[in-house]
């Protein structure tokens, strides 16, 4: 038996409710007979000292600790991992799966890629003297001075095997959320894997295959949360929930068996949604989702790889709005070697959209991730190489935190990636997208007017 401490790092973004992927690498762990605790640093009432938090795990004697890594704050959880020296220490989360040679260089001693429950469990046999290092797929160290990469691990394919995660809710202490009794995570997930191929997004832990749970399963997560904490709303966390017509259809069956009511959100690819796939989604308590759409050029469309029409995203939206779902459109500004008509034809689509659209996305520069094409198409030409190592952290201003008119303007006036100017915009531009970012704030506001009118309730903004 290993005993694991895994750490959320701190952010400036704060989490509101247990993390979901610790909750199903904790309940995993504990499923393989380990010993587990858990601090999550970027809470609103946690302490983030790093004096604080290493006592805090010294007090556990862990044999191994672990830290998430996402690539907009990896600079304070390297910062962190140097004062946790003295502990074992394995990385995973998305950054570490991109570039898992990176944390071994800033004090890691193992890197998980990829999907971290079953990696983790065996990692945790390795430092337990019970199995070697070389026979953990997706496992990365240092091995006699060189870096080494043990074999991809395959995807997860039986999602219904893996342990309950909501068993692990007791390892998240309230108080760090501000509340006196237990919470449950904002959402679950129903499935994992994205088919598409946009050009922004890498998705490597997760990756381009669909899998999904049981319709039943899910149901039993929904009955549970119901029953346990009394949950009428949630949000699934699927990188695309509509895949698959049938089994969208067999899972809205299930949910709206559950019993008592729910509502629910969700992000979908426009091009997995029709009416009658948006009618089950409704009946069965789906009250928004977001929808990718990224840019309004059929020229920029095709470039990005995003396989939708500004036509059928306009179709989508007007079948929302007759159904009273409400929909947020997801749109991004300042693609590498965008022009002024390009641009223009996005910030159009908004004056296009708003009467049925029931909001936009807050923020929306395109930054360039690590792992997707366009980084690795212009790190080079336009001298961003490891930006998130040799550049200040980029500073967001925090989600939207209710649909009003006073937060919706706070979060959509600025955007950090904007002065950062990836991609070498002239300076025409890239106040045509300063712009942008307010014209999306103003059409999102006028949408919310006409809601509120109609008095109807919505989600928060970009609520997922």
């Amino acid at each position: 038996m290993a005993r694991v401490f895994l750490v959320n790092p701190p952010s400036p973004e704060p989490v509101k409710t247990p993390l979901l992927s610790f909750c199903h690498l904790a309940a995993a762990l504990r499923e393989g007979g380990h010993e587990v605790a858990i601090y999550d640093a970027s809470t609103p009432f946690a302490p983030r000292g790093h004096a604080d938090i290493a006592g805090r795990v010294r007090a556990f004697a862990p044999d191994l600790v672990g830290l998430h890594l996402k690539t907009l704050h990896v600079q304070p959880a390297y910062a962190l991992a140097a004062a946790l020296d003295e502990f074992v220490l394995v990385a995973g989360g998305p950054h570490a799966t991109i570039v898992p040679a990176e944390p071994l260089a800033h004090g890691f001693d193992w890197v998980i890629r990829g999907e971290g429950e079953d990696a983790l469990v065996e990692l945790a046999e390795v430092v337990d003297g019970k199995r070697a290092a070389a026979e953990v797929a997706g496992l990365s160290w240092i091995d006699r001075g060189m870096v080494r990469h043990n074999p991809e691990r395959p995807f997860n394919t039986e999602l219904d095997r893996l342990a309950p995660p909501l068993t692990a809710l007791d390892l998240f202490d309230p108080a760090w959320y501000g509340a006196t009794s237990t919470l449950p995570p904002a959402g679950l997930l129903s499935s994992r894997g994205c088919p598409a191929a946009c050009t922004f997004c890498s998705n490597d832990v997760t990756g381009r295959r669909f899998r999904y749970r049981s319709a039943a399963s899910v149901a039993a997560e929904i009955g549970y949360l119901r029953e346990r904490f009394d949950s009428v709303g949630f949000s699934f966390f699927d990188d695309s929930f509509a895949v698959g017509r049938r089994r969208v259809k067999e899972l809205c069956d299930a949910i709206a068996n559950v019993g008592a009511p729910v509502w629910w959100t969700c992000t979908a690819h426009p091009a997995h949604l029709d009416r009658e796939v948006l009618a089950d989604m409704k009946r069965a308590g789906c009250a928004g989702i977001d929808i990718g759409m990224e840019s309004a050029d059929p020229g920029m469309l095709v470039r990005i790889g995003k396989g939708v029409t500004v036509e059928r995203v306009m179709q989508v939206l007007e079948w929302c709005a007759e159904l009273g779902i409400h929909s947020v459109v997801n749109l991004m500004f300042g693609w590498p070697d965008e022009t002024d008509e390009e641009l223009d034809a996005t910030i159009g689509f908004l004056d296009r959209a708003v009467d049925v659209a029931g909001g936009f996305n807050a923020r929306g520069v395109v930054v360039p991730y690590p792992g997707t094409k366009v980084y690795e198409q212009n790190h080079e030409r336009f001298g961003f190489t490891g930006w998130w190592l040799t550049e200040r952290a980029l500073e967001y201003p925090a989600f939207p935190t209710a649909w009003d008119e006073a937060e919706i303007a706070r979060a959509y006036a600025t955007d950090p990636a904007l002065d950062r100017n990836f991609f070498r915009h002239p300076p025409h531009r890239v106040e045509r997208i300063r712009a942008a970012l307010v014209a999306k704030a103003d059409a999102t506001l006028r949408a919310t007017r006409r809601r509120a009118e109609a008095s109807v309730g919505v989600p928060a903004a970009g609520a997922r």
